[in-house]
C-alpha cells in the first residue's frame, strides 16, 4: 500500500513536470494539447496502479468538469498564455511565463485528486465532480504557491495531506 502511494507520488511528480515543460512549446495551441495528452496520460497510468478500469473519454469530462468549474480565471489565463505566443517576439515571452507555472499545477492537483480518490476505494464511475472541486481548487492553490515559490528561490511547502473526501458508489 505505501509502495503504491509512493509510486502514485513519483508518477503525479513526472507528469506535473513534463506539463510544465510542454507549456514552453512556442506553438499557440500545441502546449495546450500536449498538457492535455500528459494530464490524460497520468490518470490513465493512476487508474492502471490502482486496478481501476479506465475510459478515456470519462476521464476526458471528468477533467474538463473539474478544470472549468474551478479556475475559469486560470484556464483563461492558460490559453490566453497559448494565444499570446502568436504574437512575434513578446507574444513568445509572455506565454512562456504563463503556460509552465500554470500546467504543472493543474496536473499536480489532478494528480493528487485521482489518487486520493483511488485510494480510498473509488473508480472513474463514481467520481463525483461536485464533490471533488473543492478539494481540486486547493490542490491547484497549493500546487501554484509552491511554484511561484521555487521561481522565487524559496523552499516549497510540503504537499498538503490527502484529506479523506466521501466517496460515492455507482448504484
Amino acid at each position: 500500500m505505501v509502495d503504491r502511494k509512493k509510486r502514485a507520488q513519483e508518477l503525479i511528480k513526472y507528469h506535473s513536470y513534463a506539463s510544465g515543460a510542454f507549456g514552453l512549446i512556442p506553438v499557440p495551441g500545441a502546449d495546450v494539447a500536449a498538457v492535455s495528452v500528459a494530464q490524460l496520460n497520468l490518470i490513465h497510468k493512476l487508474a492502471k496502479l490502482y486496478e481501476i478500469e479506465f475510459a478515456q473519454e470519462r476521464t476526458r469530462a471528468i477533467i474538463g468538469a473539474l478544470m472549468g468549474g474551478v479556475m475559469p480565471g486560470a484556464l483563461s489565463s492558460s490559453v490566453l498564455g497559448s494565444a499570446v505566443k502568436a504574437v512575434p517576439f513578446i507574444g513568445t515571452a509572455l506565454g512562456v511565463a504563463v503556460m509552465p507555472a500554470l500546467s504543472l499545477a493543474a496536473t499536480q492537483a489532478l494528480g493528487r485528486v485521482f489518487a486520493q480518490h483511488f485510494e480510498t476505494g473509488g473508480t472513474l464511475l463514481d467520481f463525483d465532480v461536485e464533490t471533488m472541486r473543492e478539494h481540486f481548487r486547493k490542490e491547484f492553490e497549493a500546487a501554484r504557491n509552491d511554484a511561484a515559490k521555487n521561481e522565487a528561490g524559496e523552499a516549497p511547502a510540503a504537499a498538503p495531506q490527502m484529506e479523506e473526501q466521501p466517496v460515492q458508489k455507482a448504484g
